[in-house]
């Protein structure tokens, strides 16, 4: 599918078709939005090729990860006409702090921007983007529509970040209220390997947020750095947030093994104690047992007794003992 929409002062927003793009001239004032989402890789390197004539590198990247779902790593590269960035875009999964991504590509020029992606479940760019499209937006040139796409993206970093907190929250009170047991301990390590890949994904980001917002190309203008800024900082707050929440992870699961290494040891040291006290009865047990013709209380009636008495007294004498030293 492939979306245009373009602006001109004389007529406003106007819908163009992909043959009449062919007929665009590249240095004409009007102001070009091609979106091109889930199409085919023919036609779509059709459009980047034969319209913009993009430079094969830029147009491989673009489209390589498309039919696969898989992304690319961002990326900005400068061009003399024109910037071809790639940025992954979030689809976030309603309640929970699951998610999918999908790979950006975007070429701005001074008068057009082009932007290919493929992800699940309906086009983003076009549902949330263009309900705030108008014709003063749309003025204001492509490198400002490009600075709503991502703004748009940084925000879906919120509500996983706000589901990754309760989800902390839930997990804090199995570590300290409940029985530890392993499926806690896969609830730590899973939450932990969300939070390192929530930050590596955002640091990507930032690194080229961070090229745009300190105007290293002339087709972002002076007023546009500062949106750029923006977005960049509320990613840097993203990533910062995703790393202390890591931090936050790590010493749950420093707590959890603690509180399993404290329980191990009362364990123990409960043994410990038993089997301790039992020792000098096993002698005693051991030294009646013998076969010898003489042994004390061999043949008196009570000497079953006697024996069992003499080895409650130990064990008696050994737990008050351990008491007295503050070992039980």
């Amino acid at each position: 599918m492939i979306n245009i929409v373009k602006y001109s002062d004389g007529k406003g927003l106007q819908a163009v078709t992909p043959d009449e793009l062919l007929k665009w001239d590249y240095n004409c004032s009007e102001k070009l939005w091609v979106d091109i989402y889930n199409n085919s890789e023919k036609e779509s390197y059709d459009v980047l090729k034969n319209s913009f004539e993009f430079h094969p590198l830029a147009i491989e990247d673009s489209l390589k990860y498309l039919q696969d779902n898989t992304i690319h790593h961002p990326k900005i590269d400068i061009f003399d006409e024109y910037v071809f960035i790639v940025f992954n875009g979030l689809n976030v999964k309603e309640k929970t702090f699951k998610y999918d991504l999908f790979s950006l590509s975007c070429f701005l020029g001074h008068n057009f921007l082009v932007t290919v992606h493929n992800e699940k479940g309906g086009n983003f760019l076009t549902s949330n983007i263009k309900l705030i499209l108008n014709d003063s937006t749309f003025k204001k040139g492509p490198d400002y529509i490009l600075n709503l796409i991502f703004d748009e993206i940084v925000d879906r970093y919120y509500p996983i970040l706000d589901n990754l907190e309760d989800e902390i929250d839930r997990i804090e009170k199995l570590v300290f209220n409940e029985q530890p047991n392993n499926e806690t301990l896969q609830k730590i390590l899973n939450l932990k390997k969300d939070l390192i890949k929530l930050r590596r994904i955002s640091s990507y980001q930032k690194e080229v947020l961070f090229k745009l917002s300190r105007g290293d190309s002339d087709l972002i203008t002076s007023e546009e750095t500062m949106y750029y800024r923006n977005v960049y900082d509320h990613l840097v707050r993203v990533s910062d947030t995703a790393e202390s929440y890591r931090d936050y992870a790590a010493g749950m699961l420093d707590s959890y093994l603690s509180i399993v290494n404290n329980k191990m040891n009362e364990v123990m040291k409960f043994l410990t104690i038993i089997a301790t006290i039992i020792l000098p009865l096993s002698f005693v047990t051991g030294l009646f047992g013998m076969n010898f013709d003489e042994i004390p209380f061999l043949h008196s009636k009570f000497g079953f007794y006697l024996s069992l008495l003499i080895m409650l007294t130990i064990a008696v004498f050994m737990i008050f003992w351990f008491r007295k030293k503050r070992w039980l």
